[in-house]
């Protein structure tokens, strides 16, 4: 057994030793006798785990000169410290032990996953209780805001009258559809989607990014274009060398390196550094691509490949296999206003303008894809993100482009419906593709004076992508155009709903509560202190 060892653990010397120093020495000792009881003929024998009598306590020790929740020392040690032992081999150095500078909860376990050898990014649990402990602080927080408010008096007077029998009312028009009759549950609930809306990743906290949406549409006209990001963390070198691979991105060669098996467990195996890869890369695509950088107080602006950018907003969503991919909303600089675009969409010229613009940025077609016959002798390559985008000083520059551009929408954006991946039920029986596959074939880039528009497409099953994207990323993409009519309207707000989408609705919270409060109301001494201290 190999115990790794942190900077922030001093190597033990008998002469001159502190007391914490002793203690070290003393962890070390008890566990290292620990485990050669353990040990039995070769293997590594069973362990037992005693349960207590009290919640763990997960909150870190108290400030110096504060009072203890607990008299003893025992119930005062850290909890990362005795839940992860292998972690934190000589038992100290556990977030939020007394330290000479305190440290933030969430800064310390930043500094944690970045640790240099990835023992805390790379265990199984680690990270899921940091962020479970986090969540639960934010909504410990977010109560206690709504206890300081002025009308709490009034409230817990009214909270005070609720009984398992109301909330069990409550749970039975919750489940037929009713509204709840009672004042005091609809005031309970009134309360937790309050705190919810503070704790990240809940339904509150995503209602609240669909009116920041509307605002910034409010303030800066209907957004212009709609933009889907999912890149292939699996196959890109640059992820690659976020988990640690020595790859040569000046010096590329997609022939060296890891395996396409070695690359795809590198990533299972490291989480963090996925996560890491998607936030720089995109975050590149905004600066690099888009000329968008957002700073402390306002966005800096330059001109990128749709132009100048004046605000956007994007959503992170996590696939079936946990990958991560961003839906953006873009607003372009002077956006004609709903009234103005339905002027200027009957204008020819207005009208050869925006199909220039799809022209440039919006693509269905490119020689070779007129059908599925044709689309079939370009070879699909599943590995074309372990590649680099051409270099611009390189001869035949413009055939290179085109052709790395061909290789990835051949591979990232041909549409395959398939059970399970696209296709659902249908009012009449049947599936039906849920991204409207077959899309609809034009010769040519196209806009209407009722707003409609389309790309160049020939062969019905060809998704459309951004050529910029396509060729940097080399990842699958979507990109769609608002053209602000009233259709447009309509989309935008199914684009927001998508966008904002709430969280599965499979459970009653009034069901949930009466459980919860049924639960407490046994424990008599227990549901008294909790009273006495909130």
């Amino acid at each position: 057994m190999t115990c790794h060892v942190g900077p922030d653990v001093v190597p033990l010397q008998v002469s001159g030793a502190t007391d914490n120093d002793m203690t070290a020495m003393t962890a070390n000792k008890l566990m290292l006798w620990g485990l050669a009881n353990l040990w039995q003929e070769g293997q590594e024998g069973g362990y037992a785990v005693r349960h207590g009598q009290r919640p763990v306590r997960d909150f870190g020790r108290a400030r110096p000169g504060e009072q203890s929740l607990h008299e003893s020392d025992e119930d005062d040690m850290n909890y990362f410290e005795k839940a992860f032992p292998c972690l934190y081999p000589y038992g100290c150095g556990g977030t939020e032990r007394i330290q000479p500078v305190r440290v933030n909860f969430s800064a310390h376990i930043r500094w944690a996953l970045r640790y240099h050898d990835k023992r805390f990014r790379h265990h199984e649990t680690f990270p899921f209780v940091a962020f479970g402990i986090l969540q639960r602080r934010q909504s410990l927080a977010s109560a206690r805001l709504q206890m300081h408010r002025s009308t709490f008096e009034k409230d817990a007077r009214m909270l005070s009258s609720l009984t398992i029998a109301k909330l069990q009312q409550a749970q039975k028009e919750e489940e037929s559809g009713q509204v709840i009759s009672d004042p005091a549950v609809r005031l309970l609930r009134q309360h937790i989607y309050a705190t919810g809306g503070r704790v990240m990743g809940s339904d509150q906290a995503q209602n609240q990014l669909r009116r920041q949406i509307w605002s910034t549409s409010i303030m800066l006209n209907p957004p212009t274009l709609w933009i889907t990001i999912n890149p292939c963390d699996l196959h890109d070198p640059i992820a690659q060398v976020f988990v640690g691979e020595h790859i040569h991105l000046d010096r590329f060669e997609s022939m060296m390196g890891p395996s396409k098996e070695k690359r795809a467990q590198n990533v299972a195996a490291d989480p963090y550094a996925a996560a890491k890869f998607f936030h720089f890369m995109i975050q590149t695509t905004l600066e690099t691509l888009f000329g968008a950088k957002a700073g402390t107080q306002r966005m800096q602006c330059t001109n990128g490949i749709f132009g100048r950018v004046t605000a956007y907003f994007g959503v992170v969503e996590s696939q079936a296999r946990a990958t991560l991919h961003l839906h953006l909303l873009l607003w372009l600089l002077n956006t004609p206003s709903t009234s103005e675009m339905e002027i200027l969409l009957k204008q020819e010229h207005f009208r050869k303008q925006v199909t220039d613009f799809i022209s440039a940025n919006i693509r269905a077609y490119l020689p070779g894809m007129e059908s599925a016959d044709s689309i079939s002798t370009i070879p699909n390559e599943v590995e074309v993100a372990y590649s680099r985008p051409p270099n611009p000083n390189a001869h035949r520059y413009d055939h290179l482009i085109t052709d790395m551009e061909r290789r990835v929408a051949r591979t990232k954006n041909l549409h395959t419906c398939a059970p399970c991946r696209c296709l659902i039920p249908s009012k009449q029986g049947g599936l039906v593709c849920r991204r409207q596959a077959p899309f609809e074939r034009s010769d040519m880039d196209f806009i209407h004076e009722d707003g409609k528009w389309g790309p160049k497409r020939l062969y019905e099953f060809m998704n459309a992508w951004c050529p910029a994207l396509s060729v940097n990323l080399r990842c699958n993409n979507d990109i769609k155009l608002l053209t602000n009519a009233q259709d447009t309207m309509n989309i935008t707000y199914y684009i927001t709903s998508y966008q904002t989408k709430k969280q599965g609705r499979n459970y009653n919270m009034s069901a949930v509560l009466a459980k919860g409060y049924a639960y407490h109301a046994k424990q008599t001494t227990y549901l008294e202190s909790l009273r006495d201290q909130h």
